[in-house]
């Protein structure tokens, strides 16, 4: 299995290095006052120390680098819960706790990102490759599979971490074992069940229990004057039951619990909106934690509450938000999603057209098996009444009546697997893998046993013979049947699409399970590519393809593509061949870092360390130190190889990476830092240095990028060979037929657009309706489009992500051919952002550069004297800027 970069992946994980390099700086100055107030006597001269996590989310939202969905709602401060004594009638606080969400849709490899964010939280705010993250999971389906890829030392996931961490990586569960020198020496993940975190009293679960294999944490048992200093260090440590034949004084318990409140871990909690109660939030923040980062596809506000305990309302504090769109353009998930109603009394019918649809698809992975070598086994889902034994009454569509017809239809019994609540085929020993080619599944009887993680991109085809019955689950089962094998398209259209197929339900009914199902898998964007076939009689509603107007269906048009020019030929520009990998690292200049305003400061100051470790003394009677637990600054060395992996993105080559290192090392120990302060701010060397690299990536890739095309060998330019994008001939309208159509400011049809009709709902907000209407009414136009997410035009430039211009339109020029111009628009708001500017550096370069490129002897008339023109346009500035600058 090999990993490939997304563009949404590269977007999410630039993000969280922007907060962590904000929250790193909060917490430096944050820390810098808390040091200032531990000496400080007069009560008028100490300072509040600020909410660092608070400020650092303050700082991504001034600075336009949160999501716009999300933008209206405030910050929601985390805290660690002290158990135990209460404050104003509610839960005692103590320090702050960052905590993130990445909203990421089902399928979008929430578990690639959080291992990718686990190694940037390490190494750029701990500056460490050694600690504890506890990986929170809400059920066994996903615990299983989140096992098997991290315990799996081939597995690209469990690579990752071993990268991290120098090889040094324990995968635990709850019942392992634990050291303190295990934390000390190795990053430990421990995987946990939800429900083994809850808790309803100290006794309820066996984490919080006194266990003898919980070693090196906790004073000894006769030790009552340094249980006392543990629990004044760590408040929220729970004692043994005090007399009546318990404990006489108060005493740590040597439970799991315990353990993880010293540590500090990081926490990764997996579907995150599974812990949203009093309960769930009290235990997780109970244990401490440094950083939490939750994984969701929808995450969950929980409102204020009044009463005798009031509580503050807790909203999701949503980092990135990707949408569906977004994994659908990466080849992710199956889309668009077909549904065929059948409405008649007679399931086996249905059942019947959907073993024909499987049927089908088997013939087309065959041949592309034949072609391409690429295996894939289509899987149909039956969704039936009833199961159980003692259930099959002939009045409800039972499983084993599913699994009869089947195998009359031709299955054999090793193709056809139950799972139900009291049978579970998918166990079998030659069921466990069903990608594999020895697999011989190739239909799935359930009711709704198909827990929340179940993964199988085989998966095509939903059978739905209890859709009227049970719609809950039907919507469950959606997102089981999304994910694309092997997350990349195969080109056959069949075998990029999904299925639903359902017996005797309104269709109706059906879509809002449907709508409700992508909705729950954050992929309710993308409701829209609902496909209804009427011929199972159900009425044809919801999104189609659209042809181009009469008078254009025949006109070919042609874009241009930014294109690499070589002796050996002509090809698409690749970021990371073509630039990344070009750029000259050999005189990197750190200066900035040495000298200046910028420099790394001498009085810089470490992250928090996750591990309070217990110190020791040559005294047998008092072998606890006094500050054993608590604020301990730990003694770390700077470790230049783990400085050089966590700049690896950036500087591909490790070798220069290593003595752009050492180069660094040199100056710092020239300004005076010895081995020690540089092991005690090491994360923040790195965070500096990231910082650095990265703007001067940005400037020689800009700089490089410039003088190529300058050179002709990077060209903008359409071409009489075939290195130009075609516009195709159909896109796709997201609104149902008989939707309100966008008309003109006179109430009249739009007249211009490439395709018909244009739908009011097409366009995103009112500002995008006024910039069409306004462009359809301009006489000197040819032709405008809105460029859709599925069919999309895309440049490329100097940084990885690729451009996506939201208006293509032509315009007539008295006899000199057309002018096309390619816009992209943003809102006011985002004027001045990084992205912005350089989305207009690298249009504006383009268009001024662009060129019509005649190649041998053919001559495309579509093509000829046609003049390119590509910009940003602010929304506040459209009403001047195109009618002067793109109209003439």
């Amino acid at each position: 299995m090999a990993l490939r970069d997304l563009d949404y992946q590269t977007r999410v994980l630039a993000t969280f290095d922007d907060y962590l390099a904000d929250l790193a700086e909060q917490k430096r100055k944050a820390d810098k006052i808390e040091a200032a107030n531990r000496g400080e006597t007069d009560p008028d001269l100490i300072r509040e120390v600020p909410d660092f996590a608070a400020r650092a989310w303050e700082a991504m939202r001034a600075a336009g680098k949160l999501p716009a969905s999300r933008a209206a709602i405030p910050y929601s401060p985390r805290k660690q819960v002290l158990r135990g004594e209460k404050a104003d009638g509610g839960l005692k606080l103590g320090a702050p706790v960052p905590n993130v969400v990445f909203k990421v849709p089902t399928g979008g490899g929430k578990t690639f990102l959080a291992v990718s964010a686990l190694s940037r939280v390490f190494g750029q705010l701990l500056g460490r490759n050694t600690g504890f993250v506890l990986w929170i999971v809400p059920n066994e389906a996903i615990y299983a599979q989140t096992w098997k890829q991290l315990n799996d030392r081939q597995h690209p996931y469990r690579q990752m971490l071993d990268r991290a961490a120098a090889g040094r990586v324990r995968v635990l569960q709850k019942d392992t074992p634990l050291d303190a020198r295990d934390v000390e020496h190795n990053l430990c993940v421990m995987l946990l069940m939800l429900q083994s975190a809850n808790r309803q009293t100290q006794a309820a679960l066996k984490m919080f229990q006194d266990r003898g294999d919980v070693r090196g944490f906790f004073p000894p048992e006769g030790d009552q004057a340094a249980h006392a200093r543990a629990l004044e260090a760590t408040p929220n440590l729970d004692i043994n039951d005090l007399g009546d034949g318990g404990a006489q004084w108060p005493m740590v318990k040597d439970s799991l619990g315990n353990a993880l409140r010293l540590i500090r871990p990081v926490v990764v909690m997996d579907e995150g909106h599974h812990a949203t109660s009093d309960l769930a939030y009290e235990t997780l923040y109970g244990f401490n934690p440094c950083f939490v980062l939750e994984l969701t596809a929808t995450p969950k506000d929980v409102a204020a509450r009044g009463g005798r305990i009031p509580r503050p309302a807790r909203h999701a504090n949503v980092l990135v938000d990707v949408r569906g769109f977004e994994l659908d353009r990466e080849g992710m998930i199956k889309m668009p999603l077909n549904l065929d109603p059948h409405q008649g009394t007679d399931w086996r019918a249905t059942l019947a057209a959907a073993k024909m649809r499987l049927d089908t698809l088997q013939a087309d992975a065959q041949q592309l098996y034949a072609d391409q070598g690429r295996y894939i086994r289509p899987i149909m889902l039956v969704q039936v009444e009833r199961t159980g034994a003692d259930q099959r009454d002939g009045n409800f569509i039972h499983a084993l009546d599913a699994r009869d017809w089947l195998l009359q239809a031709g299955l054999d019994e090793t193709e056809i697997a139950i799972k139900t609540a009291d049978t579970n085929d998918l166990a079998e020993p030659e069921n466990q893998d069903l990608l594999s080619p020895t697999s011989r599944v190739r239909a799935i009887i359930t009711k709704q046993a198909l827990q929340e993680g179940w993964d199988c991109p085989f998966a095509y085809v939903l059978c739905a013979l209890a859709a009227s019955h049970n719609p809950a689950a039907l919507t469950q089962l959606i997102g089981r049947i999304l994910r694309q094998p092997q997350a990349d398209k195969t080109k056959v259209p069949a075998l990029d699409e999904a299925y639903v197929i359902t017996h005797h339900a309104e269709t109706t009914t059906v879509v809002e399970a449907i709508k409700k199902g992508l909705e729950e898998d954050g992929l309710g964007d993308l409701v829209k590519e609902i496909k209804v076939d009427v011929t199972g009689g159900g009425k044809g509603r919801g999104p189609r393809a659209v042809k181009r107007r009469p008078v254009f269906a025949k006109t070919t048009i042609f874009l241009p593509k930014v294109l690499r020019v070589t002796d050996e030929g002509v090809r698409d520009l690749d970021y990371e061949q073509d630039v990344l990998f070009e750029l000259d690292w050999s005189h990197v200049d750190l200066g900035p870092l040495l000298h200046g305003n910028r420099a790394i400061p001498a009085t810089g100051h470490a992250a928090d360390s996750q591990m309070r470790r217990i110190g020791l003394t040559s005294e047998p009677e008092n072998w606890m130190s006094d500050t054993a637990v608590g604020s301990v600054a730990e003694s770390l060395q700077f470790d230049p190889v783990h400085a050089v992996r966590m700049v690896a993105d950036i500087v591909p080559n490790p070798w220069v990476a290593r003595d752009i290192v050492e180069e660094l090392l040199d100056g710092l120990r020239a300004n005076g830092f010895d081995d020690v302060k540089l092991g005690s701010i090491a994360g923040l060397v790195v965070t500096e240095l990231r910082r650095h690299l990265d703007e001067r990536r940005d400037a020689m890739a800009e700089s490089r990028f410039r003088n190529e095309v300058a050179a002709g060998r990077i060209q903008f330019r359409l071409r009489t060979d075939t290195h130009n994008w075609k516009m195709p001939d159909t896109t796709i309208t997201y609104e149902p037929d008989g939707a309100p159509q966008l008309v003109g400011r006179n109430g009249g049809p739009l007249e211009r657009s490439l395709f018909a009709p244009i739908y009011h709902g097409d366009f995103s907000d009112g500002a995008e309706r006024d910039v069409a209407v306004y462009l359809d009414e301009q006489q000197a136009l040819r032709w405008w489009h809105r460029n859709v997410a599925r069919q999309s035009y895309s440049v490329q430039g100097w940084r990885r992500d690729k451009i996506y211009p939201d208006l293509v339109f032509a315009v007539q020029r008295n006899g000199k051919g057309d002018r096309v111009v390619a816009l992209e628009m943003k809102g006011e708001h985002l004027a001045g952002n990084d992205k912005t500017e350089y989305v207009q550096k690298l249009l504006r370069l383009l268009g001024d550069n662009y060129a019509f490129e005649r190649v041998g002897g053919l001559e495309l008339v579509a093509c000829d004297g046609t003049e390119m023109t590509a910009d940003l346009v602010l929304m506040e500035d459209w009403k001047t800027r195109i009618p002067n600058e793109f109209l003439t």
